[in-house]
């Protein structure tokens, strides 16, 4: 089974987020160009409106077909800056058009990224075999078709557009009184927004097709979702020893809540549960601690530590157990087997202040 065959499954989101900080997105260099060619347009439409025709007043000049203007005052170095200065703005308001189409593209495909890895000697990179590859595999078909189609288009268009430029250019019009020279502006913006339609056509066939090779190259295998899963939700033994964990600590938590209680009710072996009574409060015991088995048994054992009587009434004990959480005060119908229970636990309390013995005592609750 190939290699591609085994990889059956899309790639997750955490793949395709640590792909990108490896630096490893899709890129549409066709994007790019056509990007490029909007940016020469703006820059033309621009040169046009401003700069050619002060450039062409100062050809006319330097060939003496227009006078210069009244120098008179002003220095040669004083006319040097101020041509310096207009050739740079005109240059730096060409460049901006251009380089600001193509930084936006980018942009929007997400592609400005800086990973460390890409600074890292890679002899894969220059693996002929691998290169050979990308070259002559389907990707580089693809690609190799684009650029064939995108040639021919504009030669075809190219073709058109020179047969009108050349019928209009032979006209007596365009040849009176040079005006074929203001016409260059108009004849450039046309070859632009030719080159700009097909580049266009050809980027969004580029960049869907880099979408679809992307994800395609990034697919997965069984294993890798297998693995990726243990990494992110982590190995199942090591979440069960969590969740262990997570549970021992509420556990430690609700035993420590122990000492603060009036009196433990218990089934002598299965059940045991820790109230306190606030008096004066005016609301009902509460719940602080519960649980079956071993758990009621470190229950007897903190209550014993820490001088709470425990009360032995298994119906009382079951029944708060089932029915109360913990932090909730017990039911209404529970009242009086509890009642028992805190007096009890009162009585254990003044025979410990008086000197007649320990305060943790056990007694049987009626059944």
């Amino acid at each position: 089974m190939s290699e591609d065959g085994e990889k059956q499954f899309d790639p997750t989101e955490q793949k395709l987020r640590k792909a990108r900080e490896d630096g490893d997105v899709p890129r549409s260099a066709e994007l790019n160009s056509a990007l490029m060619y909007v940016g020469f347009w703006l820059a033309t439409a621009f040169a046009a409106g401003w700069a050619v025709p002060r450039w062409l007043r100062m050809a006319a000049r330097a060939i003496g077909a227009e006078p210069w203007p009244d120098a008179a005052g002003h220095s040669v170095m004083d006319l040097s800056t101020a041509l310096a200065g207009f050739a740079a703005l005109a240059t730096v308001g060409f460049i901006l058009a251009m380089g600001v189409p193509v930084l936006a593209g980018l942009i929007v495909q997400r592609a400005i990224t800086f990973s460390p890895k890409k600074l890292n000697l890679d002899f894969g990179r220059i693996n002929p075999l691998k290169n050979a590859k990308q070259k002559f595999g389907t990707s580089g078909l693809v690609t190799y078709g684009i650029s064939v189609g995108k040639v021919a288009l504009m030669v075809v268009g190219g073709w058109f557009l020179y047969r009108f430029l050349l019928s209009w250019l032979m006209t007596a019009e365009a040849m009176d009184d040079l005006q074929w020279v203001d016409g260059l502006g108009d004849i450039l913006r046309r070859a632009t927004m030719l080159a700009t339609a097909v580049a266009a056509a050809f980027a969004i066939i580029d960049l869907l097709w880099k979408r679809i090779e992307h994800r395609r190259r990034l697919r997965m295998s069984r294993k890798e979702m297998q693995d990726e899963f243990k990494e992110s939700e982590g190995d199942p033994h090591l979440k069960a020893a969590r969740r262990q964990k997570g549970v021992d600590l509420v556990l430690n938590s609700m035993l420590a809540d122990v000492e603060k209680a009036d009196v433990i009710i218990v089934n002598p072996t299965h059940y045991a549960v820790a109230l306190e009574w606030k008096r004066g409060s005016g609301r009902a015991p509460v719940c602080l601690a519960k649980g079956m088995d071993e758990i009621a048994a470190r229950i007897r054992e903190k209550a014993r530590e820490n001088g709470v009587p425990i009360w032995s009434d298994p119906p009382c004990a079951r029944a708060i157990y089932a029915s109360v959480e913990l932090g909730d005060e017990i039911e209404t119908e529970q009242f009086a087997a509890v009642a028992a229970a805190i007096r009890f636990a009162e009585e254990m309390r003044k025979k410990a202040r008086n000197g007649w013995g320990s305060a943790v005592a056990t007694k049987k609750g009626k059944r």
